[in-house]
């Protein structure tokens, strides 16, 4: 089966537009940006600290509380990068910052959801089966799970090295995704959805639904309390996430469609051919 060159397609569909292409985007990123720098940082700093310097004995809870402040703190460490580029609207980095640092933020994203979805997991065992939550999950699993855990998005990060690049567009320098291939468009957005959304999303509602059953079978006197924050969860997690991933499978349909219908064409073409002849 013959690979399809994208680069040309997705170029004349318009394609491979970037953040730095509106003044509008650009300020609101940047604007924004600078709020997540300036409250998330310092936020993140001191649950780092409260964590490692006053609990002696570390819970489940508190390591993975503590995993996913450094995952957030050291994305949002991250962001002046950013910053500089939505102001300037130009990439001054050089090509291996541009790999090095979307790589970083890809991996630390990717590292908050799932930590996010094995606080749910373990919230959901908690609740269940509150008698053998110590034995089902032990101390020494934990430090496991969360290394397998930073393994994976460390793999699943891999594509951002690899698509990610410095290319000039007109008087500037973008750094951007780009694909010779539309199977690695495919490959690279259909990753973060299932991996960054799907599978997390889906894992954390089923575990919230699980654990509202439970709470509504028992003589709870803060029910509702906790059925609100658990709605809570739930919606946030959504809200802040849907909307990447929303602009993900805006890359991936057309693609698939270029996939589609060009084949489609070529065949119907050389049977009309066929038929003349």
């Amino acid at each position: 089966m013959a690979h399809r060159d994208c680069s040309n397609l997705i170029n004349t569909t318009g394609g491979n537009e970037t953040i730095v292409d509106n003044p509008v985007a650009t300020s609101m990123g940047a604007f924004i940006l600078s709020l997540i720098f300036l409250l998330g940082c310092p936020g993140n700093l001191f649950v780092i600290w409260s964590i490692a310097a006053r609990a002696r004995k570390q819970s489940v809870t508190t390591l993975l509380i503590l995993n996913l402040a450094i995952a957030d703190g050291f994305l949002m460490t991250l962001t002046p990068f950013f910053i500089v580029y939505l102001v300037k609207q130009n990439w001054v980095f050089g090509n291996v910052m541009c790999k090095v640092l979307y790589y970083l933020c890809l991996a630390n994203m990717y590292a908050s959801i799932q930590l996010i979805m094995m606080m749910s997991l373990y919230r959901l065992v908690a609740v269940l089966w509150p008698q053998r939550v110590s034995v089902i999950i032990t101390q020494k699993m934990v430090p496991r799970v969360l290394a397998a855990v930073w393994a994976l998005v460390i793999a699943a990060s891999i594509p951002a090295l690899l698509f990610r690049e410095v290319r000039d567009k007109g008087p500037k320098h973008v750094c951007d995704s780009f694909h010779d291939l539309c199977s690695h468009v495919i490959l690279q957005y259909t990753l973060e959805i299932i991996l960054g959304f799907l599978i997390p999303y889906t894992v954390i509602v089923v575990s919230y639904i699980c654990i509202l059953r439970r709470i509504r079978q028992t003589k709870f006197r803060r029910r509702i309390r906790s059925e609100n924050l658990i709605l809570a969860i739930v919606l946030t997690f959504c809200l802040f996430w849907l909307p990447y991933h929303c602009i993900n499978l805006v890359q991936v349909c057309p693609t698939v469609l270029i996939l589609c219908i060009i084949p489609s064409s070529n065949n119907a073409f050389k049977i009309h051919h066929y038929d003349d002849s």
